[in-house]
């Protein structure tokens, strides 16, 4: 090997260089031996480049048919138990079946609590931030929208901003009317109570009575309109084509009660047959009282016709029979204001209305009369007062569609807000001089009779004939009787206004919740020949008859 070296002959092929070759270079030690060199590494083949890995031996791939064999255990493994006793498989006991099979159910219960545990955790931080979202928007909406003052709908004003003191502060009314405020007018409020009219009342509902009918929401099916029985003229009597005797006429009133249907309950109003009813609970001898405060006046005005005018409400007409239980009767009531007046004329408006109560007499969405049911009540007033009083056909019929009163607004119910109905008035032709004062009758303003009804909201249109809040006077210049009348009315009588307005020189139309000056010293000083008591039942026999007594005694 030394002399390959000293003569740098090349190697053959796959001969290596050895590793302890002794070279000039190499020291020696002190004994003269050679020391060992480091090992070299391997001459590469011939004919391969520098790069080029050694090539891997080959093992040969065994054909399909050979037998498998499985791999060598490597030294040190334990044998499986399998390889035990022989190579068979160990038989599990029952306890140990039973303890693995514990064992995964306990891993996959686990795995569900920890897959449940995400869920719910996932749920709860959507939870939060829609509950986050929601009060933001809520709060944004409360504070810088818009709010409301009145309430189409409830005819009422709505709560205002208390202002602040130390007082109310502390005794907690301040925080308390902030809290009302903004509960009374949330913005687009109208709109929020027809959607949940609409989409959440019906939901709920209730029984009532022996029968059990459900009331709930639309409670009852859409029915047939009901045939009654019309008001109907028969002529007793015999004659000819030349000679005719004498003949008798009598009057055939419909029945004051409905057939029977399933209705809904709200607020002490029956709707049924699409139309909402108050419920009248009686006077329980309060028309007495009603009777005597009117009593006083024609005692402190002598010379003064005096007339007493108390309408029935649409549940006297459209009570079904099965509701009626749950009413007082009105004409029992009416019957006994009558017997309690003095030298006072009780006008009947009960048998007129009762003839026409298959004509629109009384809205079904409002809580007041339709104008042709005030006309024909004011038509039994002029015939008791003797004075003229123009057929309907002299008037100007004004129609206004759409029309939901004041009965959807106190129970927001669907069947009349799905129901609106036609509002009509009659306005007269001739000119007539109108003048509105204050509650103390001063301050006059000439305005017009009836108020622009495109200013109304269709829950308004019986506002039309102006607000209750004014006195006001109408003078009739066409008409020379020489005859005041002073009517003393709640909202009611508003609609007598436009068709007495031809029987009478003036008139003089005042609210009794709205008057601040004796009304023996009015009378007096507007030279009034003719008074007259025009409210509905519920004004006569309730809380509103105290304002009779009080404007007396100013």
């Amino acid at each position: 090997m030394s002399d390959m070296n000293k003569n740098n002959d090349t190697p053959e092929k796959s001969e290596y260089v050895g590793r302890y070759e002794k070279r000039p270079d190499n020291p020696v030690s002190a004994d003269s031996s050679p020391r060992p060199l480091k090992p070299l590494k391997p001459l590469k083949k011939a004919g391969t480049s520098s790069s080029a890995q050694p090539e891997k031996p080959r093992t040969p791939k065994p054909s399909e048919d050979a037998p498998k064999r499985k791999p060598a255990r490597p030294d040190g493994q334990a044998p499986r138990k399998a390889d035990a006793s022989n190579g068979r498989k160990k038989k599990k006991t029952a306890a140990e079946k039973e303890a693995a099979r514990q064992r995964a159910l306990k891993k996959k219960q686990e795995k569900r609590e920890r897959r449940h545990n995400k869920i719910t955790r996932g749920i709860a931080w959507v939870n939060v931030a829609a509950v986050g979202g929601l009060l933001a928007f809520g709060s944004v909406y409360m504070l810088f929208f818009k709010h409301e003052t009145i309430s189409q709908d409830e005819n009422r004003y709505l709560a205002t901003f208390p202002e602040f003191s130390a007082e109310s502060y502390f005794k907690g009314e301040y925080t308390e009317g902030i809290a009302d405020y903004y509960d009374d007018t949330v913005p687009n409020r109208d709109m929020f109570k027809k959607f949940i009219t609409q989409r959440i009342t019906p939901l709920k509902g209730r029984k009532f009575g022996d029968d059990q009918v459900e009331l709930h929401g639309i409670a009852f099916e859409k029915k047939d309109p009901q045939t009654t029985t019309a008001a109907v003229t028969t002529t007793k009597g015999t004659g000819t084509a030349v000679e005719t005797t004498a003949a008798e006429t009598t009057t055939t009133l419909p029945a004051a009660v409905e057939p029977a249907v399933d209705g809904e309950m709200a607020n002490n109003i029956l709707i049924a047959n699409n139309r909402g009813i108050m419920i009248y609970g009686g006077a329980w001898g309060n028309e007495k009282e009603y009777a005597d405060y009117v009593n006083e006046y024609k005692e402190a005005l002598p010379k003064v016709n005096v007339y007493s005018l108390v309408a029935p409400t649409a549940c006297s007409f459209y009570t079904p029979e099965n509701y009626k239980d749950l009413f007082e009767s009105e004409k029992k009531d009416l019957d006994s204001i009558k017997r309690s007046l003095k030298n006072v004329t009780a006008v009947d408006a009960y048998t007129p209305l009762l003839a026409h109560k298959n004509e629109d007499i009384y809205s079904r969405t409002d809580h007041h009369w339709q104008p042709l049911g005030a006309y024909y009540a004011a038509e039994a007033f002029a015939e008791a007062a003797g004075v003229d009083f123009d057929p309907i056909d002299k008037y100007q019929k004004v129609t206004l569609y759409g029309f939901v009163g004041t009965l959807y607004g106190y129970t927001q119910s669907s069947a009349l807000l799905d129901n609106p109905e036609k509002f009509i008035y009659y306005k007269p032709k001739n000119t007539l001089k109108v003048t509105r004062y204050d509650s103390y009758f001063q301050n006059p303003v000439e305005e017009d009779l009836f108020l622009d009804p495109k200013t109304l909201d269709t829950s308004s249109y019986y506002m039309v004939f102006g607000s209750d809040e004014k006195i006001t006077h109408v003078n009739n210049p066409s008409c020379k009787n020489g005859k005041t009348l002073v009517v003393f009315k709640d909202s009611y009588g508003n609609a007598l206004l436009p068709v007495l307005a031809n029987s009478f020189e003036n008139i003089y139309m005042c609210d009794i919740r709205y008057f601040d000056i004796n009304a023996v010293d009015f009378a007096k000083e507007v030279k009034c020949t003719d008074m007259l008591f025009a409210m509905c039942t519920y004004s006569a026999v309730g809380p509103n008859r105290d304002q009779i007594y009080n404007n007396l005694h100013y």
